[in-house]
């Protein structure tokens, strides 16, 4: 079940729980856009629903919400921001920002944070650049939930990124994913109801691979998707994030829900990419929707209506949501409204 709410609605409704928490009113607004867009695109684990696990890591001591995010080194093409362990996507859209306006002059930037927290959906950053006509890359590490090809435990973090190019008539290209075989969502749903998951998923406390979810995650951890493939691809984002920026790596790295008196300590990386500097932009436009239009023409298996490209998917929710309002799904409304009264809010808004 699902109830409908203008992203104007959630967005102040954002808006007055972090300025209750003590964030001043300008920053609440960049981290309610991050998270009520996010909604909009329908990936709700990442947007309005952490609210209540911002509130609390915030009330531990794990975020700070007077902190400010400081740019501590920088040369032409690349730049350090300390988080301070303020919200994520303060110092994530100041990274971002900076990158790009780096990459107007230098064609490619690379902007990383170091002490960092949580920063909600990978792809809201990459987006951004394609706002400014160029490609996105973001990327982030996380504490360590996943293991590794030979090993047993949890030994790096699913570390998130996500990509997102420019096009002309059809939507951007968006794609934003974790590196673990699968969201641990559905692991911890199908383990409330008692099911067998997929052998392919987790590994038992002996590094093996079970389809028995009942002792995750205390024991055994989630698997990398695509085997060693996910594992590399994984490094390399602990490598970009984590170890150039300065920030915390694999065990150093604390859950921000898990560990919320601590200081997550993550670390996320930006790369823009100003298209424009090596082909002009609205051919570098055509040729993309070109690539789109070939791949959703490709021949439909059987039983299938229809090819999407990536983000494809998100973008239709997004315009529908901005039309007729966002369908929350109810777990996420009771959230806030928990979170409203706890705050002392009038929760109206979410009516």
């Amino acid at each position: 079940m699902s109830k409908r709410i203008s992203p104007e609605k959630l967005r102040e409704f954002c808006v007055q729980a972090f300025v209750k928490c003590g964030i001043t009113p300008e920053r609440a607004g960049i981290i309610a856009d991050v998270l009520v867009m996010t909604d909009t695109w329908g990936t709700f684990s990442h947007g309005t629903g952490a609210l209540k696990h911002y509130v609390n890591t915030m009330k531990a001591g794990g975020i700070n919400p007077t902190a400010s995010p400081e740019v501590i080194a920088e040369g032409a093409s690349w730049a350090v921001v300390d988080g301070h362990s303020c919200m994520g996507m303060l110092s994530c859209t100041l990274a971002m920002t900076m990158a790009i306006e780096k990459a107007r002059k230098s064609t490619i930037a690379w902007v990383g944070v170091r002490n960092s927290s949580h920063f909600g959906a990978a792809g809201y950053y990459a987006n951004m650049a394609v706002d400014q006509g160029m490609i996105g890359i973001a990327m982030s590490n996380a504490d360590p939930n996943m293991v590794v090809p030979g090993a047993r435990g949890h030994v790096i973090g699913n570390n998130p990124m996500a990509y997102a190019v420019p096009a002309g008539d059809e939507f951007p290209i968006l794609f934003d994913i974790a590196l673990s075989a699968v969201a641990a969502g559905k692991i911890y749903a199908k383990k409330a109801l008692g099911q067998s998951i997929p052998s392919d998923w987790i590994t038992d406390a002996d590094g093996l691979p079970t389809s028995d979810p009942s002792q995750w995650p205390h024991s055994g951890s989630m698997m990398p998707m695509a085997g060693h493939k996910g594992y590399g691809i994984a490094l390399l984002i602990e490598v970009l994030a984590g170890v150039l920026t300065g920030a915390g790596m694999l065990s150093e790295v604390k859950s921000w829900m898990w560990s919320s008196d601590q200081p997550s300590r993550l670390g996320d990386a930006f790369i823009a990419i100003d298209v424009g500097a090596i082909l002009p932009l609205e051919d570098f436009k055509r040729r993309v929707d070109h690539v789109i239009r070939e791949i959703r023409q490709a021949p439909k298996a059987k039983g299938s209506e229809r090819v999407y490209a990536p983000g494809e998917m998100e973008w239709e929710k997004r315009k529908d949501a901005l039309k007729n309002g966002i369908p929350l799904p109810e777990p996420v409304f009771a959230d806030l409204d928990r979170v409203g009264k706890q705050l002392g809010l009038d929760t109206h808004l979410l009516e």
